[in-house]
């Protein structure tokens, strides 16, 4: 595991530039199988939060969509903007905590999140997105057994919790199960909605 450090509150994050220096997430460079069957509804700039090595905002790019980054991690950030030079794509990236939202409401007409959850913040992340936009979420599902997910339970999503997060949506999409990934089980819970 990467180094952790304080965070506001009690509990401790991952060093997540110690992560992306020691190469925890290599190899993860195509998009999201979620964004890849439902891209065509994003239409306007579209917002990804907590974007990591920018995979998702890369892919949203090569579809002419404009696309604003928030990552936490300057490693994260570098390797976006190396694989969008290298790609010659553009992505607009800002380096910021999700948890103190820098965006305007309205300000997107689609919002992209995949495995990230503060259930604080689920609110502002409603609000950057304008009426009629579409939100995608991704993350991890709370499961027994052999399951592979975050140690820390305030992490993991309850059955049924991920639609109730965002009233006033209308679901477009919404699946919870358990699927392989590289080998691993993973239960996820996947939401594509609109903005109503």
């Amino acid at each position: 595991p990467g180094r952790m450090r304080k965070e506001s509150g009690d509990h401790e994050t991952p060093d997540w530039d110690d992560k992306y220096r020691k190469g925890f997430y290599d190899g993860a460079d195509d998009a999201h199988d979620l964004l890849v069957e439902y891209h065509h509804l994003f239409t306007g700039p579209t917002a990804d939060i907590a974007m990591g090595s920018g995979r998702d905002a890369l892919f949203l790019a090569s579809k002419g969509i404009q696309v604003t980054g928030l990552e936490r991690s300057w490693e994260g950030l570098k390797i976006a903007r190396q694989a969008a030079v290298a790609r010659g794509l553009s992505i607009a990236m800002v380096q910021g905590d999700a948890a103190g939202m820098p965006f305007r409401k309205g300000s997107f007409r689609g919002v992209i999140v995949f495995y990230f959850l503060l259930r604080e913040i689920t609110r502002d992340i409603a609000g950057v997105l304008d009426r009629g936009g579409i939100l995608m979420y991704e993350t991890f599902l709370r499961a027994g057994g052999d399951v592979d997910h975050p140690r820390n339970p305030a992490f993991l999503l309850d059955e049924g919790e991920l639609p109730a997060l965002f009233p006033g949506f209308e679901p477009i999409h919404y699946h919870e199960g358990i699927r392989e990934h590289k080998g691993r089980k993973r239960a996820t819970a996947q939401l594509v909605a609109r903005k109503t």
